[in-house]
This record gives C-alpha cells, structure tokens and sequence, in this order.
C-alpha cells in the first residue's frame, strides 16, 4: 500500500545521542554532552548544517523478518508490544498501513538505530535477556571492522539485520525514549521529511566513525555549548534541532534526563511542522497551540495569511496573541522561543518552565 503522503515527504527517524561526562568547569552545570555532526558540502539536504544523526525511512527497517529474528534471540512478544502502546498523539509517520509489514513504532526506531550507525559508527545493542536496563541506558558495541560494516549497510550490499545476525546482538530498539516529531514546513515543497526523534543515553562517550561521504566533522559539547556556537555563527543548527537542544539546555542532569524520558516515553508526540509569518523585522514559525497556528491544518497547503502582519515587528505580532508557541528568527543564527502554556504531550518546557515536573523525577 501507498503511504497516505509518499508523494508529499519522505519519511525518516533521527537519534539524540547524550552521553555521560564530568563537567568541565565549576560554571559548566552539565553532566552529558551531545552528539552531532555536520553534513558534507555535497549532501542532498541541508548541506553543511549540524543535526543528529538519523536519515531516511528505508524498507528494511518495516521487514517483517525482524519478527522472526527477535523471536530466535527469546525477545518476548510482551516486550515488544509493551513498546507500540503508546496513549498520546500519533502523527502520521507512526501508523503502519499493513499486516506485512512491521509495526512502526518498532521500524522507527530501527531506522534511528542504522542510521546513527552507518552514519557514525554508533551500534546500540541490548542484553536479549534483560531488553530494558534497570538503569534505562543503552550500550554502545564497538567493531574492530566497524568501516566495513558502514560501507556494506550504506551501499546496500548487507542489511542492519544482517549485521546482528552476524554479531548475535539485538538492536537495543527498549532503551529509546520517544522524544519528538517534526515535519518540514509546506514551503519546502521538494525536500519534505516527517522526523521521529528518540532519545538514548550513555554511560560514557563511545568512539565515533564518521562516515566520509555523509560527515564532515562531528562534535560531543552541552546543549548550551552548542547553542552558542550557532549563535556565534561556527557552526548552524538545522531549526528541529536548536527547538530539541534548547529545552534539553535547561535540564544539567543526565539521571534526571532520563527519568523524565523513561515517564514520558508512551504520551505521545504531536507533529510539529512549523508555518511561516513574515515580520517587518524578521520571520515568525508558528507550532501546534499557538493562536496563528490554523485549525485542522493538511499539512500540505501554503499559509494565505504569510505577510498579513509583515509590516509589523515580531513584538507586535506577539502582544496580539494570547497563547504562544512559536519560535521568532532575527536571521539564520538567532532564535527566540515562546510558549505561555503547558508543553505538548507533558514534554520539557521551550523557555525551561518546568516547575516541579523533573523534581519528582
């Protein structure tokens, strides 16, 4: 069956990677850092911008053999499903269209999974006894021969499942954490992606392989780090990923981090595909709750209204409105997020307004 908007976008996963580290200094409060890398020159889709690993929605991810290759490894049926009962929002990306194909709450984070691998070289395995860790970490496996498994995945000569197979590990698919989705604004009628986002957490900062063709550099720093790095203007954060490392900015912590990813894992994620307003002073992205936002939004049609208030400045257009939840751009390198009511899907708060909701974590 065809894919309701295959036409439209393409569908894809993405992985953030934190890991533990002692903070550098007394005024670094940070006890992670972050994982990212910067594209190639000549990749495809946003060319030289700094993002998380992840990628394309490929058909091996759906396969149903993966059914039989957990079923050979004693991963219970319990502990997989336990994994598609998810209560919240459901964007589209997350629904499967077919009895022969897999469930894709389970394909996604597959496709996070080989992508942060044949990207950077990050393996993320799980013990097929214990699936969930007490701790809620995943571990990371190092290859010997990791370049070549890279080269064969990427170029399609061998399968991520194939790649277990030959290991005897199982994709750690039970200690991601459900974190976000977003979709490339209408605008971008070409180059689309609907993204699910997932969370991992490290112990400790394993050793990357970048991928030459699809890597530039990579970089492990603090969400505030490398915040003002982009606002410096060293290095450029696609938007998904200043929005993700923003929220993340406000919590130091990586235990607590991952307590509030593990209570928040099944609530559910409600798309985020930003509409652009134009500004005397800028331009404005509008999100989901916002009062610019349109109801019943197609996800496909142009915003009539886009310099309705564009002899306005954003300050203007923002005293109008009485529930924010939009991000206001400057220029390319400078943000500023607004939000005046709850997150969606009890998530972390854009401006760090998290009350007491990591207190109890």
């Amino acid at each position: 069956m065809i894919r309701k908007f295959a036409k439209h976008w393409r569908d894809s996963a993405s992985l953030l990677v934190l890991a533990r580290d002692q903070p550098a200094a007394q005024h670094n409060k940070y006890n992670y850092k972050v994982l990212v890398f910067k594209r190639t020159s000549n990749t495809s889709f946003m060319p030289n911008s700094v993002v998380f690993p992840g990628g394309g929605f490929d058909k091996q991810d759906a396969s149903l053999g993966w059914e039989s290759f957990f079923r050979e490894r004693n991963v219970s049926n319990t502990a997989l499903k336990a994994i598609t009962q998810v209560d919240g929002a459901r964007p589209y990306i997350f629904q499967t269209e077919g009895t022969d194909l897999l469930d894709r709450n389970l394909s996604l984070r597959l496709c996070a999974l080989r992508e942060a691998f044949e990207e950077l070289g990050v393996l993320l395995v799980t013990d097929e006894q214990r699936q969930k860790t007490e701790t809620g970490l995943s571990k990371c496996l190092q290859l010997p021969d990791v370049d070549s498994w890279q080269q064969k995945i990427h170029d399609g000569t061998a399968s991520f499942q194939a790649l277990h197979t030959a290991l005897g590990t199982v994709p750690d698919v039970f200690n991601l954490y459900e974190w976000s989705c977003w979709l490339t604004p209408a605008m971008f009628r070409k180059r689309r992606f609907e993204t699910a986002f997932y969370l991992a957490v490290l112990n400790e900062m394993p050793a990357i392989h970048p991928e030459p063709h699809e890597v530039q550099e990579y970089f492990w720093d603090t969400p505030a780090a490398l915040l003002e790095a982009h606002r410096e203007e060293k290095i450029w954060l696609a938007p998904p990923q200043t929005y993700e490392l923003t929220r993340l900015s406000f919590v130091y912590d990586i235990d607590q981090l991952v307590r509030f990813a593990d209570k928040r894992n099944r609530k559910g994620s409600t798309l985020l595909c930003p509409i652009q307003y134009n500004a005397a002073d800028g331009v404005i992205f509008v999100l989901p709750g916002d009062d610019l936002y349109p109801a019943d939004y197609d996800y496909l049609s142009d915003n009539a209204d886009l310099d309705k208030y564009g002899e306005q400045t954003r300050e203007a257009i923002r005293k109008q409105a009485k529930r924010l939840h939009r991000v206001e751009h400057k220029d390319l390198h400078h943000q500023a997020f607004f939000l005046n009511q709850q997150p969606l899907d009890d998530h972390l708060h854009v401006q760090g307004l998290n009350g007491n909701l990591l207190q109890n974590q």
